[in-house]
């Protein structure tokens, strides 16, 4: 026994004397050892009060800290995008349409903020048109429509409450004004009809990683009368997909389902339509 100790004593003594040359001093050096340790030891403290301090170095370095800053910053967002997929009217399937349409947004970032980017009111407020037209319409074989088309104007005041800019998660509120030009709509007639309505939409973006996301939007328009049809129409559409982003380049594919809906004013009996399918965008970000 007395022999296994003076071999455990001997191995120590060597381990430490050795560690205290590697450390230039003499003798046990058992605190620069537990210093080195601590230093390479990975903790979820440290890395939190290590991403503050990255937040507070870049608030510092663009002047936003406690609301400071130049500002506003203009952020502009060219989208072009194609949509593709079934058009069904009161659960018939009419056939296929292809439309393309195309967006510009103008936002004032930064216009209203206080605080920084770990608690921060920050308002940006600006507006945004866009078109879009149906360049192509399928109908199945069974069918006798040969005319679906519309085309569609608008714009409005756009508002990001939440998000710093066009490239952050954040939250779009927008309304407006739109006019439809369509044919074939509802019914089976190539006689052209003239729709208006107030708009209402909203806008969210995730990103899950620095390059990779989700994105949602929703657009609804008020139920408003057409004289000419002596009824009153509404839509809605909802939008929602995933984006790859490099630099200032968004490459986005998405789902869609867009609803039409005619009411009669004499009748209340209402024709729905709904278009659903797939389609793919790409927006440029100033």
């Amino acid at each position: 026994m007395q022999g296994l100790l003076a071999a455990l004593i001997l191995v120590f003594s060597s381990i430490t004397y050795a560690q205290s040359r590697d450390l230039g001093g003499g003798g046990f050096n058992i605190g620069a050892t537990q210093s080195r340790r601590s230093s390479e030891r990975f903790n979820i403290l440290d890395w939190i009060r290590s991403q503050q301090a990255a937040v507070r170095a870049q608030d510092a370095k663009y002047g936003r800290a406690g609301g400071g800053g130049p500002g506003p910053y203009p952020d502009l967002t060219l989208t072009y995008w194609q949509d593709q997929g079934d058009v069904t009217r009161q659960s018939t399937k009419l056939g296929k349409t292809v439309r393309n349409a195309g967006r510009v947004q103008f936002l004032l970032d930064d216009l209203f903020r206080q605080g920084n980017k770990t608690r921060t009111l920050n308002i940006d407020l600006g507006f945004e048109a866009f078109l879009s037209q149906t360049n192509q319409f399928t109908p199945e074989p069974s069918i006798t429509q040969q005319t679906h088309k519309y085309s569609e104007m608008g714009g409005g005041v756009a508002l990001r409450p939440i998000g710093r800019s066009s490239q952050d998660t954040g939250l779009l509120l927008k309304a407006g004004y739109v006019h439809l030009d369509q044919t074939g709509l509802w019914s089976n007639t190539q006689s052209p009809i003239s729709m208006y309505a107030t708009y209402v939409g909203a806008e969210a973006k995730l990103y899950l990683l620095p390059f990779l996301g989700g994105r949602a939007e929703y657009f609804s328009t008020l139920e408003t009368e057409i004289g000419s049809l002596n009824s009153k129409w509404k839509m809605q559409k909802f939008t929602y997909g995933a984006f790859l982003e490099i630099f200032l380049i968004n490459l986005e594919a998405h789902l869609f389902s867009h609803e039409f809906v005619l009411t009669e004013a004499a009748t209340a009996n209402s024709t729905k339509e709904i278009h659903t399918g797939i389609g793919f965008a790409g927006s440029l970000h100033f």
